[in-house]
């Protein structure tokens, strides 16, 4: 035994001689010149011998690290958001030709407008004197010139605005460990255009529930409530995959945290989504996922079918404000509820978790330092 470790030790120590003498040596992530007869490279003070070259010879063995299990609190709670835009967006424009739904405005009498309060605190402040408003029309920066009018108590121009927007959805995950929240699965878009509404600031918000409109082919059903003044968190991205913010409080999500599903774990076949329907409460409900889309990067990953006759009997299947619902398959949180199918509101999408977490890594960049 003794001699065999002998053998080992000396082949291990030639080598290492010959690796000294050969040209265009590597050590670490130097390579060092190529020498001639007389110059010999010396391995300084501080460089390890590889430990590839150790595992040949005494039979050491790499270690892989596994990766991280995610583990997130699944959702199913219903939440109102408020959003700040970053512009003015005009939604109807009856005293201004020049104007039409979904321009922005910029400036009025040169002074910068970011609200629709601050355009209405610069017509007043006209005095019914000629104002010139810059905006943008069809992609182009205009300038508009008008007379505002006088209807017995203010000064008006004609036109209706939008700097903001409301609404309610489901809470699809809490990080445990970060307090970060996911929901909706797609982003709040601009009820004209279609576009994701640019967000400059936003609120989350509690929400008292009223009751149900039931789908029917044809027409969309969705969830009542009352939005109230309680904040609960605030609101950094507004993407195609969802919304991210954080809470104040996770207490309220009391449920074991769950492992994510990769897309390639997703299968066509049975699986459950949680929602808040009534009484306020949060309940499991059964679905099937079918026509998976493995390539897909949005908020439209595969189909959903609700078999549930719970859900069916009190919303008729999917409904508004129950975007977001967490999909769960096998014990993991595999994604989201998104979309419904006007034609067939018992049949919809989701989304996977997988794009819903890439996307919330920018709101994860916004979170401040422990």
């Amino acid at each position: 035994m003794k001699n065999k470790l002998h053998v080992r030790a000396i082949c291990f120590l030639l080598s290492i001689y010959a690796l000294i003498l050969s040209t265009g040596i590597t050590v670490g992530a130097e390579q060092l010149y190529d020498i001639g007869d007389d110059a010999v490279p010396t391995l300084s003070e501080d460089v390890e011998v590889g430990s590839r070259l150790l595992d040949l010879f005494f039979g050491k063995k790499d270690k892989k690290e596994e990766p991280e299990q995610i583990m997130l609190y699944p959702g199913g709670g219903v939440f109102g958001v408020k959003i700040k835009q970053d512009k003015v967006t005009v939604t109807e424009s009856s005293g201004i030709p020049a104007l039409k739904s979904g321009d922005v405005i910029l400036s009025i009498n040169g002074e910068k407008v970011s609200s629709a309060r601050d355009v209405k605190r610069l017509v007043q402040k006209s005095g019914g004197k000629s104002i010139t408003i810059r905006a943008i029309h069809n992609g182009q920066e205009i300038a508009v010139e008008i007379i505002p009018t006088f209807d017995g108590e203010e000064y008006k121009i004609g036109v209706t605005l939008r700097d903001g927007a409301a609404g309610l959805g489901t809470v699809t995950f809490v990080d445990p460990k970060t307090g970060l929240f996911g929901g909706l699965g797609h982003g709040i878009c601009d009820s004209d255009s279609g576009e994701i509404i640019s967000m400059e600031s936003g609120e989350v918000l509690e929400v008292i529930l009223g009751g149900v409109n039931k789908g029917e082919s044809g027409k969309p059903g969705e969830l009542r409530g009352i939005l109230t003044d309680e904040d609960i968190g605030d609101l950094t991205l507004n993407c195609e995959c969802g919304v991210f913010g954080v809470l104040s409080d996770t207490t309220a999500f009391s449920k074991d945290a769950l492992p994510i599903g990769s897309k390639g774990e997703v299968h066509e076949g049975e699986a459950k989504i949680i929602s808040t329907i009534k009484n306020g409460k949060s309940a499991e409900y059964k679905i099937e996922i079918f026509d998976i889309d493995r390539d897909s990067t949005g908020s439209k990953s595969f189909r959903i079918r609700v078999t549930d006759e719970t859900l069916k009997a009190l919303t008729g299947g999917i409904v508004r404000g129950m975007s977001g619902s967490p999909v769960i398959q096998d014990g993991k949180i595999i994604g989201a509820v998104t979309h419904v199918l006007v034609a067939d509101p018992t049949e919809g999408y989701g989304i996977f978790i997988e794009n819903m977490m890439h996307a919330s890594q920018t709101a994860r960049n916004e979170l401040p330092a422990a």
